[in-house]
């Protein structure tokens, strides 16, 4: 296969070179449509993947059957990870956000070309560490009474994590980008889509966020820091 650019996320980027190339020789490329399913709950956990292009969702179903948003992963990270080292299945569903290009790697394939070093298992282990920390905080934060709580802390959180920038009347203000929609905030905040529009447009009215292509600019943090404050 073509060898791809990828800006590795923080735990792959100290790799060794020779790992990396490694991922690249070993791996297949494999790209999905909007809301294709790269598998479901509960499959087996044969390989894991990195994100080329695009997004993914990473959801799981609740006992009573809600499907919760827990992440979403951009370009440059893995996923499927934990099934893979815990030898198992994977403990959420994967999605594409959009077209997207990932790079799958067999289970037995990572394990030989991490033999020498164990440095590819050195940077799965911190991942599942931020990832598991991360399923936490939204488990905790689906208790919070209020939607606009629960809103303010899903938005942040994603803010944090996909990290754009944009420009805003003379000033850069974070922002999440257009790859995540209300429908998307909807299911990691525990609201309907109708409710997390009125929210925003609240927020929008209080000078908090603007909206902007699609785009959720945060102008004021601290006021909706605040909201999880007052729950």
């Amino acid at each position: 296969m073509g060898k791809h650019v990828i800006d590795w996320s923080e735990e792959f980027s100290a790799l060794p070179q020779p790992v990396k190339d490694s991922i690249f020789q070993k791996s297949v490329t494999r790209t999905f449509s909007n809301n294709g399913i790269i598998y479901f709950q509960e499959d087996d956990a044969t390989s894991f993947h990195f994100v080329i292009s695009g997004h993914v969702r990473l959801s799981y179903l609740m006992e009573d059957g809600t499907a919760i948003l827990y992440t979403i992963v951009p370009p440059g990270h893995s996923f499927g990870e934990l099934g893979v080292f815990d030898n198992g299945q994977y403990p959420d569903t994967a999605s594409a956000i959009g077209k997207t290009q990932i790079l799958s790697i067999k289970a037995d394939s990572a394990a030989a070309m991490d033999m020498n070093g164990g440095h590819l298992q050195g940077a799965l282990s911190k991942l599942i560490a931020k990832r598991y920390r991360t399923y936490i905080d939204v488990t905790k934060s689906l208790y919070l009474k209020s939607l606009q709580a629960r809103l303010a802390q899903s938005l942040l959180r994603l803010v944090d994590s996909l990290g754009e920038t944009t420009n805003y009347q003379g000033k850069k203000v974070a922002c999440l980008g257009s790859a995540v929609n209300q429908s998307d905030l909807g299911s990691m905040a525990r609201g309907t889509r109708g409710n997390i529009n009125r929210t925003l447009k609240g927020w929008e009215a209080n000078n908090w966020i603007a909206i902007e292509s699609r785009k959720i600019l945060i102008l004021d943090r601290q006021s909706i820091i605040d909201l999880t404050f007052d729950e």
